[in-house]
């Protein structure tokens, strides 16, 4: 008899005991009211809730108020009460709320007594309710959030929204008073080091800790078996121990081996699960079942060979991930997290920075499930309060974040203070600055060495901007056990070459460091294209040229382990401008996980399956210039992992492509109306779309022109999917045509250049774009048009408009200077005044949108002429649409 079967015939022969459903635990979501503000009695019975919004949790307050176009959200007090039911198989038991997540300070009050409280957003913890409640009754829960700025709870700030509430599950348990400890920072009382892995044998160390809630002391019986992947018991070990009376977290700790073991990577994640059962050796009942999923893996990380995972290299690549969705804020469902860790490894990625705090328990839960590779941190974000008090707190998230993780086996990297000196507060006094940089350097040795007691086998890294000096300043470079960096050459500032230069003398400077990029991302709005793209357009051309540069550079350098891009998907960024005002879009799929064209770039580098895929398959409505031969070239990306693919066009084979790096740009000759692309490899067609062409004639004065849509100063086109038309580029005015005369393109100026584009953000509109570009000094705008009548649409904003707020993360568009221009005109239409000293700054120190409709008659093939004559300061004007009426 094998040892493993005399044991389990000890177990079960000599040593039979009752098995009851010993713990319970359950969501209770549904039916909270909650309440935005504070006022005293909130959390007492008489408290009048009957108009309290009636809602399920999870739940956010700053999903609508964080996206308007008022400056700022809700950074305050949210109360949420239930009634909970309590039924008596809780007597004499330990009862429990655990929350798993609730943005940032968290009172609770059950049946309107103070339980305790807790800071922190984004780790879970829980409240021993068991002293405060009557079963077989309905009990008062009353909860209150705060989100308030705190300068002794990290984050201090960030490119993200706080959003404020309980925004994830919470859950009551109902446990024995003798078992497995809840007390340990909300952790689930094991912990397992898998301290020695390699082909032939793993061996692992568990700790287990044990709660005696009883006053008397009890002994217990732990029996501990590993479950294997394919389900059968491969290892088990059990001893009895002797808890005191009211003792918490006793810890013991027994070695377990498994022989042959199944390695864990993101090909093959094999997990084994850990079974710990507590069972009391008088009355041979069970106290508690517990099932923990583990993986056996070894790693390590070279600065000069990157990343080696089980003995093999693997390059990391993958995204960030921050937790939010379209119109949900932060407060999502299972079904959402569990799909971008999908879309994740659907596109190949085998890394998840989850950043900048640790997320949803579901996220690591999927990593772990699916094979990606994953670093965690602090929220420690752009700066550091210079108090023992924020350093304690940032010490108590750590704590929290990796026992409430430990036994991930995706999680490799522990991390914290994320780009800690982008702007340190005191840069214009030496002596300042240097005192905070020496507490900077203190409270990351701090959280360094706790990381390391906490946890010696995975490795430590803080994520910097692109400025060495600053770290090498306070000392970080040397601090942690790898480096990140956030790099945004081409994008912020400089040329994509600057990216590699900057990793190369890096490198060559701190040759004993490894390092991953775990930042790098261009901005994208997928609904602006531009066939001229430059840096801070927005556009998906521009974004296009930036991954397919970046990756190159990853791919061909073994020092650089791995990168995760900014982000999988946009998410919320109150402060922000830009094309899209409150979200930061760099991630390479949409707030509501639409892929854009970056995304299809790793999806066919990254994956060995063929395929082939159309690019800027969102772009439905494009327009262009006849040719003169009824078609209008324009291109098209085609994205695929096989080294030829067959086009075709409506329904006609166009012809066969090779596909250099993963991508080409393919110019097609759109017709008038429904355009269709598709791609085959061999005879399987692998992507099919279709667009709507408007072409418009090359003579307006020879064909009808039915609708023209011009974004002036501008080279960037815009789709405007819900009237279903897209902008296009501005030209100058030819005879028989259209286009601007005079003026030139405003281009704000910055300490990095010019830029195509304001970013700032134009009040009352969400197609932001259209009023974003701009030509002052206009004189006039022609266009040789048939007779009819039409509607003229005319487009202003104020670029020059002082914003209330200083927009502190558009950091591509730090503008040298942004002084209000005073800009009165008259304008008309073929000699008819139709404006008389207009002003388009309407809303002092504000940029809002300004549509004037006018309905002109063209007769005598004058066509339609708009003269703009300057009063005060230049003339300008944003956009222009012209649609035939008759």
């Amino acid at each position: 008899m094998t040892r493993l079967r005399k044991v389990l015939f000890f177990v079960c022969c000599f040593f039979p005991f009752i098995t009851l459903q010993a713990t319970v635990k359950y969501t209770i979501n549904e039916e909270w009211k909650f309440y935005p503000g504070d006022k005293a009695g909130n959390h007492l019975r008489n408290c009048d809730d009957s108009k309290w919004e009636l809602l399920n949790i999870p739940h956010t307050w700053n999903n609508k108020d964080a996206t308007d176009d008022a400056p700022g959200y809700y950074r305050g007090i949210g109360w949420y009460r239930k009634l909970l039911y309590i039924d008596s198989m809780a007597t004499g038991k330990v009862t429990s709320l655990y929350f798993d997540g609730a943005n940032q300070v968290t009172e609770l009050y059950v049946n309107e007594k103070l339980v305790g409280s807790h800071k922190g957003g984004y780790t879970r913890f829980c409240f021993d309710i068991s002293d405060y409640i009557k079963q077989g009754s309905n009990n008062l829960i009353a909860v209150k959030v705060d989100n308030s700025h705190n300068g002794a709870i990290a984050p201090l700030s960030g490119d993200f929204t706080f959003f404020g509430g309980i925004y994830r599950n919470v859950y009551l348990q109902v446990k024995e008073r003798t078992g497995l400890s809840t007390g340990d920072f909300a952790s689930d009382g094991v912990y397992i080091r898998t301290k020695s892995v390699n082909e032939k044998k793993a061996s692992i160390e568990i700790q287990t800790l044990l709660d005696n809630g009883e006053h008397t002391k009890r002994k217990v019986l732990i029996i501990q078996s590993i479950i294997a992947p394919d389900g059968k018991e491969t290892s088990i070990g059990q001893q009895q121990y002797v808890l005191a009376p009211n003792s918490f977290r006793t810890s013991f700790t027994r070695q377990l081996t498994i022989e042959n073991p199944l390695l864990w990577s993101p090909e093959t994640p094999d997990l084994y699960m850990l079974k710990t059962t507590v069972v009391d050796t008088h009355t041979r009942t069970e106290l508690t079942s517990q099932l923990n999923t583990f993986g056996l893996r070894w790693f390590s990380f070279d600065a000069e060979k990157g990343f080696s995972l089980n003995g093999r290299h693997i390059k990391l690549i993958g995204t960030n991930r921050h937790q939010c969705y379209l119109d949900k804020g932060n407060a999502l469902p299972d079904e959402l997290h569990i799909e971008d860790i999908c879309l994740l490894k659907e596109m190949g990625g085998n890394m998840l920075r989850i950043s900048h705090y640790p997320q949803d328990p579901l996220i690591l839960e999927m990593c772990d499930k699916l094979g990606i590779i994953t670093s965690v941190e602090v929220p420690i974000v752009n700066e550091v309060t210079e108090t023992e008090e924020f350093l304690q707190n940032c010490l108590q998230m750590t704590a929290e974040m990796v026992k409430q993780n430990f036994n991930h086996p995706s999680v490799v990297i522990w991390a914290y203070m994320n780009e800690v000196m982008l702007r340190p507060p005191f840069a214009d006094d030496s002596m300042r600055h240097a005192q905070y940089c020496r507490e900077v350097n203190r409270q990351a040795a701090a959280i360094e060495t706790a990381l390391r007691t906490l946890d010696p086998e995975r490795y430590t890294m803080i994520p910097f901007h692109g400025s060495l000096k600053r770290y090498e300043e306070t000392g970080l470079v040397t601090v942690p056990m790898i480096v990140g960096w956030n790099l945004y050459q081409g994008w912020y500032g400089g040329r994509f070459a600057d990216f590699d230069t900057f990793l190369a003398d890096y490198h060559a400077k701190y040759p004993a460091t490894p390092i991953l990029i775990t930042e790098y991302g261009a901005d994208v709005d997928d609904r602006l294209h531009s066939f001229k793209p430059e840096r801070f357009d927005f556009t998906v051309e521009y974004g296009d040229l930036y991954h397919e540069h970046y990756l190159q550079t990853i791919m061909k350098n073994d020092y650089i382990a791995g990168a995760t891009i900014w982000n999988l998907n946009n998410f919320y960024s109150e402060a922000r401008g830009d094309a899209v005002p409150h979200v930061n879009t760099k991630g390479i799929t949409t707030m509501d996980r639409q892929l854009k064209n970056t995304y299809l770039l790793y999806k066919v580098a990254l994956s060995k399956e063929p395929m082939a895929f159309i690019g800027s398959r969102s772009w439905k409505y494009r327009s262009g210039t006849d040719m003169g031969n009824g078609t209008c070239l324009q291109p098209v990306k085609i994205y695929s992992n096989q080294p030829k693919v067959d086009v075709y066009h409506n329904g006609a084979f166009f012809k066969q492509v090779d596909i250099p790096h993963h991508c080409i740009t393919l110019d097609f000759p759109f017709t008038n109306g429904n355009n269709s692309i598709e791609l085959r490899i061999g005879n399987k067609t692998c992507d099919w779309s279709q667009l709507s062409f408007c072409l418009l004639p090359a003579n307006t004065q020879q064909q009808e022109l039915n609708e023209l849509n011009v974004l002036l100063g501008s080279n960037r086109y815009f789709e405007d999917r819900e009237a279903r038309l897209v902008w296009i580029p501005e030209q100058p005015y030819t005879a028989g045509s259209w286009g601007y005369i005079g003026g030139q393109p405003v281009r704000p100026k910055t300490r990095s250049g010019s830029l195509p584009a304001s970013a700032v953000n134009v009040l009352n509109t969400n197609n932001d774009p259209v009023f974003q570009t701009q030509r002052e000094g206009l004189q006039a705008f022609r266009a040789d048009v048939r007779e009819g009548q039409y509607a003229v649409y005319l487009y202003w904003a104020n670029l020059a408009a002082n914003a209330p707020d200083k927009l502190i993360y558009n950091l591509g568009s730090n503008a040298v200077s942004n002084n209000n221009r005073q800009c009165i005109m008259n304008v008309s239409i073929n000699a008819q005044p139709v404006l008389s000293r207009f002003d388009m700054n309407v809303q002092p120190n504000m940029t809002t949108a300004i549509v004037k409709k006018v309905l002109v008659n063209v007769m005598d093939k004058k066509g339609i002429t708009i003269n703009l004559e300057a009063l005060e300061g230049k003339t300008a004007l944003n956009a222009i649409r012209i649609i035939k009426l008759n």
